[in-house]
């Protein structure tokens, strides 16, 4: 039987229990009094037959109620994973025999390094899975929950520390850790940048305009098949503004109308629009950037003209009414992008659709697995590759693109580089595969 996370709208604790018997019947009620501690959205586990797993979900509870944690998505995820690992190798989570590689974290940590050299999983998500496993079983160490033998052992690693700081050079700190850590190796198959920040070849590109833009149509499995589903137009211009502005999700779901504008004629001849012909995107304004930094993002003057067809459009002033029905406050600063029920796009929603476009171009290309952040690395080779063909010295082509993009560091955009460098071909390798090409239709 398998294991699912639901969701809870809002999950309450600390009411007052009411239990009452009618007279008349014999016939118990309840009911709940109180405001109680709202939590807020929770995920928990459950089998497939409805019963709840309690042993993850106190945890998941404490987590929320206890040590205020904002969202435990991670970490549902992790024992979701956990926990059908469990189910599949037919062990409780509890049950520690006295052979260390048969305990189930040992077990786990095992699986978890399969799936990395396999390429199922990346680093990161890895390492962080295994963290929670880790912290769910020192919840109930704390608790002197009963194992026959330990989960993991407690090790004490010394860590060097860096300092720009001369009188902290050559110092060590000592970190309490368990034997459980992965120790996963970097994966430098992508110039050492991490999977969310691949960008799409050229071919995989291609597929996913033909999926979104030309045949609108993804594929849902939500209910175990494969339907399929019409994109919004929400939906496709929330990918246009990733691969053509390089803009973050939240920036996308949290960009304002206001910023929207007809671009003239003179406009429209360039390519991209830059500096106060750009997005700007301020947080005082209601757009959510990263660390709260203000910045001006180029945009695509196409784009910007679909923008503002789409803003002048029937579709969007019935959702616009609506949302200032909803955000009377917020009237004079709706979202650029809105639900049927007038409000703010949401980012699991924009998740979704992206999960569905992944599903129709997985019917050509089987092993595709970017993430909808893979956009935006997209976009950040493609136009520096452009601007290095207009004959921009790196330099600053790379200054520029920090700047537009909002990168604190320049070691993603170096990466970004080394994709280009990769992709180039010189004036010779265009004729060689040009000459190719002929002769192979002469044959």
């Amino acid at each position: 039987m398998g294991i699912v996370l639901w969701e809870l709208p809002d999950l309450v604790l600390d009411q007052e229990i009411r239990r009452e018997i009618d007279t008349g019947t014999g016939e118990l009620s309840i009911r709940f009094e109180g405001t109680g501690q709202h939590l807020g959205k929770l995920p928990l586990l459950f089998m497939e037959d409805g019963g709840s797993i309690r042993v993850a979900n106190n945890w998941l509870i404490h987590l929320k109620a206890n040590l205020r944690k904002k969202e435990v998505n991670t970490q549902a995820q992790a024992l979701l994973h956990y926990f059908t690992f469990l189910n599949e190798i037919g062990m409780s989570w509890d049950e520690m025999p006295i052979s260390i590689r048969l305990r189930p974290t040992y077990a786990f940590r095992k699986h978890l390094r399969e799936m990395f050299k396999q390429g199922e999983l990346a680093r990161s998500t890895a390492n962080s899975y295994m963290g929670s496993v880790i912290n769910f079983y020192k919840f109930y160490l704390a608790r002197d929950h009963f194992f026959a033998y330990p989960p993991f052992k407690y090790e004490v690693v010394r860590l060097h520390r860096n300092s720009s700081h001369e009188y902290m050079r050559n110092h060590f700190i000592h970190v309490d850790t368990t034997d459980l850590r992965l120790k996963l190796p970097s994966d430098t198959r992508h110039f050492g940048l991490s999977r969310k920040l691949v960008p799409l070849s050229n071919n995989e590109w291609q597929v996913v305009e033909s999926v979104y833009k030309i045949r609108g149509i993804g594929i849902s499995t939500s209910a175990g098949e494969g339907n399929e589903v019409p994109l919004s137009e929400e939906c496709k211009l929330a990918i246009d503004l990733s691969r053509y502005s390089g803009l973050r999700r939240t920036e996308i779901i949290s960009l304002r109308a206001k910023q929207i504008y007809k671009p003239d004629a003179e406009q429209l001849k360039k390519k991209y629009l830059i500096n106060t012909d750009g997005l700007l995107l301020d947080p005082r304004q209601g757009v959510e950037t990263k660390n709260g930094t203000i910045r001006t993002a180029e945009i695509h003057s196409e784009l910007m003209q679909t923008l503002y067809d789409y803003i002048n459009s029937s579709r969007y002033i019935k959702r616009r009414k609506k949302y200032e029905e909803i955000y009377p406050e917020n009237k004079d600063n709706p979202p650029l992008l809105l639900n049927q029920n007038g409000k703010p796009y949401a980012a699991k929603t924009l998740d979704a659709r992206w999960g569905e476009i992944r599903n129709a171009v997985r019917k050509e290309l089987p092993n595709f697995n970017h993430k909808f952040h893979n956009l935006r690395s997209t976009y950040a080779v493609e136009r520096l590759k452009e601007l290095l063909n207009a004959g921009l010295k790196e330099g600053k082509a790379l200054d520029y693109l920090q700047s537009v993009m909002g990168h604190k560091s320049r070691a993603t955009l170096l990466g970004y580089l080394k994709f280009c460098e990769e992709e180039t071909m010189t004036a010779n390798e265009v004729h060689e595969k040009a000459l190719n090409i002929i002769l192979k239709s002469d044959k």
